[in-house]
């Protein structure tokens, strides 16, 4: 989505349009600027309130708004700012006290302002574009890890919805396929601010067959722009149960994914309740070299009759974000379970579920000390050797008892501590070891359990 840029004078606004990650380049290098005067603070308010009265998606609030800082500057207070960010602060400070929209804010920026009123030749502005689309791609347009996990569960993490579809679809597409054949199916949005709701739509159109409405947007005309799922716009489906994490930076563009994916019925929601903001934003120049971001739309949904601004999207499943995703995971194994009725499968299904629950419960795992761990390294033989069964050889390294493969083409595995004696694989394999001691101290044997059943080793 553009931004939209006006400068207001006496008698018009002038409009310009720019990238919104343009908006905050630069924001945190800029020095805090002069102290206004009363003068220049009394124009400066003004100009907020006017552009809030003509842009603002509900103008009652806008007059509370307008009522509340133009009460503040007659009192003097704007006057205690030292200096131009100081201002803006206390500005956003009382608009957020009158009414609370986190999509509503006034910034001190000269650096945008001084770009938007120069005349930028055509040639610039095309490097400027290229420049920010290398950049998307640096990033891999937000997409951050796709992977299966124990249980046949696929996990997606996406932390951000790129305008740029052309290039966006293939990646998407990509990591939708590779998960594909799995049972169920996480997406992680717990570190996602959110971006272009074509994209958000776009995401949407792979979990449905059929087209349903979903967040819809109205203007500050009242002009809505309606959105549904377009099921000719992907080549596959996915039919899995979607589990979606959630945390209290999941904001925006995130949220409105979040959103309809939830009250269509389509996924649940685990985690913190999100940020809160459901209004696409606009920015406008004030002067002085002050922006101000207003809502100039809101989201509308179907299903609630409204939208998640100030409110968050509230999970199904609330936990916090930071145990959000073994939550899902527990949630999901304990689904499956319920619905097979093969023997193997369950017997599978519950060694992955008391797998998570030993690696969850290992996280703030006791530290086993080296002269501990190092009276487990050496080689171990199983009671019976074959294809399946070999010798297992452990040493340590970095302070970490790591179990070591003898094929130089396989991984080596870190082992982490459950007690002083029993350590799971930190592959997500969920395989476990316990070692014995004798009444002297010394390792005589070694157990290793997996879903398959347990293995008796000895000492060489």
């Amino acid at each position: 989505m553009l931004y939209t840029f006006c400068v207001m004078t006496k008698n018009k606004f002038f409009i310009f349009s720019i990238l919104p990650v343009f908006l905050f380049i630069s924001a945190h290098s800029q020095d805090a600027g002069p102290k206004l005067n009363s003068k220049d603070i009394g124009v400066l308010v003004d100009s907020v309130t006017k552009a809030l009265n003509r842009w603002y998606i509900f103008p009652d609030k806008s007059a509370l708004v307008e009522k509340t800082l133009k009460t503040n500057y007659k009192k003097g207070l704007y006057n205690k700012a030292n200096n131009s960010r100081e201002l803006s602060m206390l500005l956003n400070t009382d608009i957020q006290a009158t009414y609370k929209d986190k999509h509503l804010a006034v910034r001190y920026n000269p650096m945008i302002e001084r770009h938007l009123l120069t005349t930028t030749p055509d040639s610039i502005i095309k490097l400027e574009e290229e420049m920010m689309l290398q950049d998307d791609r640096n990033r891999n347009f937000d997409f951050i890890k796709v992977e299966k996990l124990p249980g046949n569960i696929g996990y997606l993490r996406w932390d951000g919805f790129a305008g740029n579809l052309t290039e966006v679809t293939p990646i998407m597409d990509g990591a939708f396929r590779f998960v594909a054949n799995t049972k169920a199916l996480i997406i992680d949005m717990r570190y996602n601010g959110g971006g272009s709701p074509q994209t958000v739509l776009a995401m949407e159109n792979y979990f449905f067959d059929k087209k349903i409405p979903m967040t819809h947007i109205i203007d500050f005309n009242k002009d809505t722009l309606k959105q549904y799922i377009d099921p000719a716009k992907t080549t596959f489906k996915l039919k899995m149960p979607v589990y979606i994490l959630t945390g209290k930076i999941t904001f925006s563009g995130a949220e409105d994914f979040t959103y309809g994916m939830k009250h269509s019925k389509r996924a649940v929601v685990v985690g913190d309740t999100s940020g809160g903001g459901a209004h696409p934003t606009d920015g406008f120049l004030a002067g002085k070299g002050f922006i101000i971001n207003i809502p100039t739309a809101r989201s509308y949904s179907e299903y609630t009759k409204t939208d998640w601004e100030g409110t968050g999207v509230y999970p199904d499943f609330p936990i916090k974000s930071e145990k959000a995703m073994a939550k899902a995971q527990a949630l999901i194994l304990y689904d499956l379970l319920s619905k097979t009725n093969d023997e193997d499968q369950k017997k599978r299904l519950k060694w992955d579920l008391n797998a998570l629950r030993v690696k969850v419960s290992a996280k703030d795992s006791l530290k086993v000390p080296n002269e501990v761990l190092s009276k487990y390294c050496g080689e171990y033989t199983p009671d019976v050797i074959d294809q399946q069964n070999s010798n297992l050889s452990f040493i340590l390294s970095c302070d970490n008892l790591i179990r070591k493969h003898p094929h130089p083409s396989v991984p080596d595995v870190t082992l982490i501590p459950v007690s002083n004696n029993k350590f799971i694989y930190g592959d997500d394999t969920g395989k476990t070891l316990e070692f014995v001691t004798d009444k002297n101290g010394k390792v005589t044997d070694l157990f290793f359990r997996w879903w398959t059943g347990e293995i008796h080793f000895k000492k060489l």
